[in-house]
């Protein structure tokens, strides 16, 4: 029990550290809550085949989530630009998961769901619409892109590209949003 707290509490110091190396890019100082990963989850139908992407993946706490609801024919793009952080999506070795170490505003093919937890009001303009973008584009039209935030401003970016609706979840450090946006027509 000791050793678990201990690593418990190491992969917390880790997650701190990350953001202090960059704030813009974690855009919180605690890793998600299960709460919050919870909330995330039931927002998608979970059925075989499920192509599904998860954007700033980070330490994984939600991937984790996202593997145990997965059906084994399932495929996870996890896309995750810190190396740290990838290498510790990386050792959680399922080969449902491919590990993407590059910005989400590269996400192409078709998915039926798509997670982030990005920080987009942190990310410069410009690259908060080039993903945007690219999710309304990768989004199968009868697929499901789940975004959390902190805050409601971004909600003219998200309704730009989606219809949504959204939930607030306390139990999470800092209280946060879950948008369950889908496609409505042409940006």
């Amino acid at each position: 029990m000791l050793a678990s707290a201990f690593t418990s509490m190491r992969a917390k110091a880790n997650f701190v550290h990350q953001f202090i190396l960059n704030p813009r890019k974690m855009g919180s100082i605690t890793p998600s809550s299960d709460a919050l990963c919870r909330a995330m989850t039931d927002s998608v139908a979970w059925r075989p085949q499920l192509r599904i992407a998860e954007l700033g993946a980070g330490d994984g706490v939600l991937t984790r989530q996202i593997l145990a609801r997965m059906a084994p024919d399932a495929t996870l793009d996890a896309f995750e630009i810190s190396s740290t952080l990838a290498d510790k999506l990386i050792a959680l070795d399922d080969a449902r998961m491919t590990v993407r170490t590059c910005s989400a505003q590269y996400l192409n093919g078709e998915y039926d769901a798509i997670f982030s937890g990005l920080p987009l009001l942190s990310l410069p303009p410009d690259l908060r619409e080039s993903i945007l973008h690219a999710v309304f584009t990768a989004l199968k039209p009868d697929g499901v892109f789940v975004q959390f935030q902190y805050t409601s401003l971004t909600q003219p970016d998200l309704s730009r590209y989606f219809t949504w609706e959204r939930q607030r979840v306390l139990k999470n450090v800092p209280p946060a949003w879950v948008y369950r946006c889908t496609r409505h027509y042409a940006p």
